[in-house]
């Protein structure tokens, strides 16, 4: 019994199981692997992210915004071609007799109201009350309370807003200081209109007559030539209103008014 507890290789012959190593000249058994049946979940591109989208079209929303309003602003004096409103536009100061106008918004052509006196002496007589802006029935007269525009005199800026040369007359009738001189509508004469023929439709083979159907003088102040088929401009007749350049449809605008700053520079019929 003593013999065979001290014989260690007799031992290590009969042990078993894990911890028994293999003989010589037998080949191990590999390792057996483990089988995941669960994936890793998929993690969506970074530029499918939903949110990163929604930075996107928020930064997009935000720089686009200020954009979109200006030419919303810009686009709302032709809508009202077409709806038959001439309402003035919308500027930053509270008074809705005395817009502020800035410098950028400062129309080309300004014409004084009807009835207006020579330059120097409407400047002179005219006390810049506001009667004529709040008795004009479309609102095109306009007083520029910071003097950028009209130098602060009453003033109607025809791309925006033309005189419709009303019945009423109403403007004239308002004038507390006799600045706006009361006469018959067809002896209006705050400017004179001229005609682009190079830009007109007409000179490009269309029929357009938009500017002779805004006329409120119609052919005595308007015509088409028999001759040319251009749009000809009688200045016996044009009262300088307006109504054409805001009909035209081109741009830059085919007919424009021009102001007169005295009766002796009309021409000649």
């Amino acid at each position: 019994m003593t013999q065979d507890m001290d014989n260690p290789s007799d031992i290590s012959d009969q042990t078993t199981g894990e911890n028994a190593s293999p003989s010589l000249g037998q080949a191990s058994a590999p390792a057996p692997v483990e089988s995941t049946s669960k994936e890793s979940p998929r993690v969506p591109p970074a530029e499918h992210d939903p949110r990163r989208r929604g930075f996107f079209a928020k930064c997009l929303s935000d720089i686009l915004a200020p954009v979109a309003s200006l030419i919303e602003s810009r686009m709302e004096p032709v809508t009202d071609v077409f709806e038959g409103q001439f309402s003035p536009p919308s500027y930053d100061d509270d008074s809705p007799m005395m817009p502020g106008l800035h410098r950028s918004m400062e129309p080309q052509t300004i014409l004084r109201p009807p009835g207006a006196k020579a330059s120097a002496e409407f400047e002179s007589m005219c006390s810049r009350c506001g009667a004529c802006v709040e008795a004009c029935p479309v609102k095109c007269i306009q007083i520029d309370a910071s003097a950028c525009v009209g130098d602060g005199y009453p003033y109607i800026a025809p791309a925006i807003a033309p005189c419709v040369v009303c019945d009423e007359l109403a403007c004239m009738k308002a004038c507390p200081t006799g600045a706006l001189t009361l006469v018959d509508k067809l002896s209006i004469r705050m400017g004179l209109a001229e005609v682009k023929h190079d830009t007109c439709l007409r000179h490009h083979g269309e029929d357009c007559r938009l500017c002779l159907e805004a006329c409120p003088i119609g052919e005595n102040a308007i015509v088409v030539s028999a001759h040319s088929g251009r749009v000809l401009v009688k200045p016996g007749g044009c009262t300088g209103c307006g109504m054409c350049e805001q009909a035209c449809p081109t741009h830059p605008t085919a007919i424009t008014v021009q102001p007169l700053r005295r009766m002796e520079e009309l021409p000649e019929d």
